[in-house]
């Protein structure tokens, strides 16, 4: 059955490409390949969001001893933690940075 239903659309789109013009069909499938690309690009934001929620400690300023500090393996990039809001790296070039922590000399 599925494959009835695509036949008749390829044979459709044919048609359409053939008497109309090809951007008539090519245009919609871009559409339809950017929007699901941006729906899927929101959800991976808010999956994230919902990672954050469920750790129930709020934001505590970092101090003491040691300082920590998250480096990226990609471009070298390195960031300093002020205020720890969740126990989760931060992601910077397509994944996730790696920690280092520090003993400060008094």
């Amino acid at each position: 059955m599925r494959w009835l239903v695509l036949l008749l659309i390829a044979i459709v789109a044919t048609l359409v490409g053939i008497n109309l013009g090809w951007r008539f069909v090519f245009a919609p499938l871009l559409a339809l390949a950017l929007l699901r690309w941006s729906i899927a690009s929101l959800r991976v934001l808010v999956t994230d969001a919902k990672d954050l929620q469920k750790e129930p400690d709020g934001p505590a300023p970092v101090g003491g001893d040691e300082r920590t500090l998250f480096w990226c393996e990609e471009c070298g990039t390195e960031v300093l933690l002020l205020v720890r809001g969740s126990s989760r790296a931060p992601s910077h070039c397509g994944q996730r940075m790696n920690e280092r922590t520090e003993l400060l000399n008094n």
